[in-house]
């Protein structure tokens, strides 16, 4: 019986491929207790081929799906869980990759506690090295309970687990009950699920421990730029907020949902609006604008708001309240783009 099922959708990536599977492969909790779930969503490049020569050498281990059609990672994600039969249930994006003893330090900690999470810290790698450099970050692990209504909207607020799907260990029964999934064909689906995981979660530990490695490959999906499909990121706002509704979420924690709004749907989009695009366009900028003054009309009478962004957000978030002529948007977005650096 495999202790953690571990998904892993593939598109196009058939040079990662080794690096990736290697550090799931050498374990130290033992291949032979991990099922590596590799789904292909329909590749152009030869990753189907080098997929199937790894099932050939594990084929107790890797279950293997390829996809007739591409239908991006959400979809992939949830084909894969379909397919997983261990309690314990991972994510890794096929460019990235893990430390060796990431899974039996987090499967050891989620069975100890009997928790529905575990979340780890993560390195930052791109093909020049990697950017921290020590696995321990010198803070100390930490239990988080919710045990009622008031931890819990304080829990929604502090994102303190992030909304990536690849730094965690979850427990397969809390993904199904509370229907817990991925949106299908559209990118920035992570902010989605890991938004999800906020409302059920009871109980959640953190390892102060860089185990899992983000690859900062700028060919992947949501670095390029003036790519169409970074408008998804409002369709995933629309989502969520759907959702929320239809969970009864927005009446029992109005203010912190509203944070969460703004936050996601206006912050990050704009962010990316910004960033991901060569010329920002000035008409999606007064739709988003609009589209949050309707959600969120009395935002700053939410407590939540007081001192909680960074400068850039705080800028961003200052535009809510003001008329912005395209020529004023524009030397804003100049600004935003050298405060990140950009």
């Amino acid at each position: 019986m495999f202790k953690i099922s571990i998904i892993i959708p593939f598109y196009n990536t058939s040079k990662y491929i080794d690096r990736c599977l290697n550090s799931l492969i050498n374990q130290t909790i033992g291949i032979e207790n991990l099922q590596l779930i590799l789904v292909d969503d329909a590749s152009t490049d030869d990753t189907p081929v080098r997929l199937k020569e790894y099932e050939q050498k594990f084929p107790e281990q890797i279950t293997l799906i390829l996809c007739e059609e591409n239908g991006k990672q959400g979809t992939a994600r949830n084909i894969g869980l379909k397919y997983a039969v261990a309690p314990y249930i991972g994510y890794i994006d096929s460019d990235d990759w893990v430390e060796l003893d990431m899974f039996e330090k987090m499967y050891e900690k989620i069975t100890t506690y009997n928790c529905d999470i575990v979340n780890c810290k993560i390195f930052r790698d791109d093909a020049i090295g990697t950017y921290e450099y020590k696995k321990e970050t010198g803070k100390p692990d930490s239990l988080i309970l919710i045990e009622d209504d008031k931890h819990r909207e304080s829990f929604i607020v502090s994102e303190i687990i992030g909304v990536g799907a690849p730094d965690k260990l979850y427990k397969k029964e809390f993904l199904i009950k509370n229907n817990i999934t991925f949106p299908e064909k559209i990118a920035y689906e992570d902010i989605y699920f890991g938004s999800l995981l906020y409302l059920y979660a009871n109980k959640i530990y953190i390892i102060e421990e860089n185990l899992y490695h983000y690859y900062v490959n700028w060919n992947s999906t949501v670095l390029q730029m003036d790519k169409p499909y970074h408008a998804d990121i409002l369709t995933v706002g629309e989502l969520k907020l759907a959702e929320f509704s239809k969970r009864g979420i927005l009446d029992k924690y109005p203010l912190a949902t509203e944070y969460n709004f703004v936050k996601t749907y206006y912050l990050a989009s704009l962010k990316v609006l910004i960033l991901r695009y060569t010329v920002p366009s000035y008409e999606l900028f007064l739709r988003i604008k609009k589209r949050t003054r309707e959600v969120v009309p009395n935002y700053k009478l939410n407590p939540y708001f007081e001192n909680a962004f960074s400068e850039v957000y705080q800028l961003l978030l200052e535009l809510l309240d003001c008329d912005v002529s395209e020529s004023d948007f524009q030397q804003i977005v100049a600004l935003v783009k050298q405060l990140a650096g950009k």
